[in-house]
């Protein structure tokens, strides 16, 4: 394998998307009055070694979702979008108090600058919109609106399952196409300048999305279906509607969605989803979304239980293993995932060990020229064309 180290500053690299790190959350809470005075930078000292091991220079960061293990006060929709106010209002705090090693991207301006002078760029997103959700029979756009102004540049509609935006892919049978609220979200976000994100929702509501959108749009963590035939991979059709609209499909890493039959796959049954996009889709239309948990979690997830509300102090954890199911482990939201020792692909299988899947790409064959499109430079395209 060839030195990374030495390649470091070849490329940019995005990681499309990641959780919001909870040790972050907690430790900013825990010190919240020395760190909106800029005593300490909390960023620096618990989220900036770790993205710095990973190597990314731009981040998709997810600040909450549909799934009950983004949200780190309540399980119900009605505190949601708080809890995405609160994670933003963190990351904002940070950075107004001095902490200088980050930029909560709003503008593509702000991408180039935190590139340019080796900072984090952080584009703020929801993995799921019922944080916008409203009181019941009260859909506003008022909160996709008062989350962009506090830094949100993205937007996943769904999970798995159902939002008042749409359908998750575990509801095909529903056949449902965007809802009326979702139709009106996509044409504000598409106003606003909010990258929209395709992981996860249903075939129907995604080519009613592709209709209705008039920006290209991307797929953060999702492998092509035709390689795994697992339900959260996408369809060559969705493949090629992304690429014809101008967009971008990153592959996941996570094991089950890359190889459901092998007990540990590895980067080479990555570098099969890769090669298929590309030839599918082509070479401007790939990137990486390893969607690495930011959740220590217990190695056992069998036989612990209650974790997902007690902290990352409650038994021996890592970050292999992400919030699952409490009552059905390996299931996320009617979506089998696997129970695994480590549920992303062996080698680049964690924040720490993300900068080996350069090696990867290289030793595949890869040319410097296409690792700088698959690494980072298709999403930056993206991004300055819609984030202006």
């Amino acid at each position: 394998m060839q030195n990374y180290e030495n390649k470091s500053n070849d490329f940019v690299i995005v990681d499309s998307h990641q959780e919001i790190l909870d040790e972050y959350i907690y430790e900013f809470l825990k010190n919240e009055e020395k760190a909106i005075s800029g005593e300490i930078h909390v960023f620096d000292n618990i989220y900036k070694p770790i993205l710095k091991k990973q190597g990314v220079n731009i981040v998709n960061m997810s600040v909450g979702g549909d799934h009950v293990a983004q949200v780190m006060y309540s399980a119900t929709d009605k505190l949601r979008f708080w809890d995405a106010h609160k994670k933003l209002d963190v990351l904002n705090s940070e950075f107004e108090a001095g902490c200088n090693s980050f930029v909560l991207c709003r503008r593509a301006s702000d991408i180039e600058y935190a590139i340019k002078n080796d900072k984090i760029a952080i584009l703020a997103t929801l993995s799921g919109g019922r944080p916008l959700e409203g009181k019941p029979n009260l859909n506003l756009l008022s909160s996709l609106r008062s989350l962009y102004r506090l830094g949100l540049r993205g937007l996943q509609l769904t999970g798995n399952s159902r939002n008042r935006l749409g359908d998750g892919v575990a509801q095909t049978r529903t056949k449902g196409k965007l809802t009326g609220f979702g139709k009106k979200i996509v044409k504000e976000a598409d106003r606003l300048g909010i990258v929209l994100d395709t992981a996860q929702l249903s075939d129907y509501g995604f080519f009613n999305l592709i209709e209705e959108t008039k920006n290209p749009v991307i797929d953060s963590h999702s492998c092509a279906k035709a390689i795994c035939d697992h339900p959260r991979n996408i369809s060559d059709d969705r493949i090629k509607a992304i690429a014809e609209k101008g967009g971008v499909i990153a592959v996941s890493f996570w094991a089950e969605l890359v190889n459901g039959d092998k007990k540990a796959p590895d980067v080479k049954d990555l570098l099969k989803h890769i090669d298929h996009i590309i030839n599918i889709a082509g070479i401007d239309h790939i990137a990486l979304g390893p969607d690495y948990c930011a959740y220590k979690t217990p190695k056992n997830r069998e036989v612990l239980r209650g974790f997902a509300n007690l902290g990352p102090d409650y038994c021996e954890t890592d970050r292999l293993t992400p919030v699952q199911s409490e009552k059905y482990p390996g299931w996320i939201d009617g979506i089998w995932y696997g129970i695994r020792k480590n549920d992303f692909i062996e080698g680049p299988s964690s924040h720490e060990s993300f900068y080996q899947i350069v090696d990867a790409l290289l030793d595949y064959g890869y040319t410097k020229n296409n690792c700088k499109k698959i690494l980072g430079d298709n999403l930056i395209r993206v991004y300055k064309q819609i984030l202006k």
